[in-house]
This record gives C-alpha cells, structure tokens and sequence, in this order.
C-alpha cells in the first residue's frame, strides 16, 4: 500500500526590494507546504519561470522593479506557452484603479497593495491553490 507524498507548492517571489522577499519568504516558509523561491528582478524571474525544473506553481509578483517592470514580466509570462497558466498574485505599492485594471487587463489572479497583512496574503495564496486545483 502507498501512502501519497504530499509535494511542496513551488513559490517564486519576485521583488527588487530584498527585505520584502525576506518578509515574504520568510512568513511562507513557516508553513512546511510550500518551497519558495525569490528573485531580485523581472529578468531573473522570468528564468526561474520558464525552467522545467524550477517552476512555480504560483509567482507573487511586485510591479514597480528597476530593469522590466512587473506588468511586462506577466505580459511574458502569459505569451510562454510553458507558463501561461500559471497563477500570478500582483503585490505593489500602486492602489490606483488604472494600475489595477492594467494588471487584470493582462489577467492577474489577484491583486494585493502594499502595505498588506501577511494573513491576507496567505489566504490568497490558499483560494487560488485551492480554486486551480494545485495541492
């Protein structure tokens, strides 16, 4: 008789302000559930998403970065055929409507301003987990 392995959820943070991938990483891994994964700019973010070996199954995703911003990163994620599909929670600073309904424009899963409760952050995680049907 088997018993099921229970995999880790794949979560890439990507942020160019290291204490907020500190923070972040540092709440989600009290939980064992999850296996995070950071990076410091759309660029390397965009790597880590796109290797067969390293992808997320859920990309938190800050939108003002130096270098691409966040909304060109999700606008490259979504023309990959490879990660597509993949969930992307937005977390920024801007709380304007225009900046949101960018984000949705290019089909953002959830869209969270800055400063947030790390609660919050994580029952988003869990409803978009749960409504894909990644655990």
């Amino acid at each position: 008789m088997h018993m099921p392995v229970e995999r880790k959820i794949k979560i890439l943070i990507v942020d160019d302000d290291v204490n907020m991938l500190y923070v972040i990483k540092s709440f989600l891994k009290l939980t064992d559930r999850y296996k995070v994964f950071t990076a410091k700019s759309g660029e390397i973010g965009l790597l880590f998403s796109s290797h067969h070996w390293q992808r997320p199954h859920l990309i938190l995703l800050d939108i003002k970065m130096q270098g691409i911003d966040g909304y060109e990163v999700l606008r490259r994620i979504r023309s990959n055929r490879k990660t597509a599909y993949t969930p992307v929670i937005m977390i920024t600073g801007l709380s304007d409507t225009a900046s949101k309904i960018k984000a949705e424009g290019l089909y953002c899963d959830a869209y969270i301003t800055k400063p947030f409760d790390l609660n919050l952050l994580k029952s988003t995680i869990e409803e978009i987990i749960l409504k894909r049907g990644i655990a």
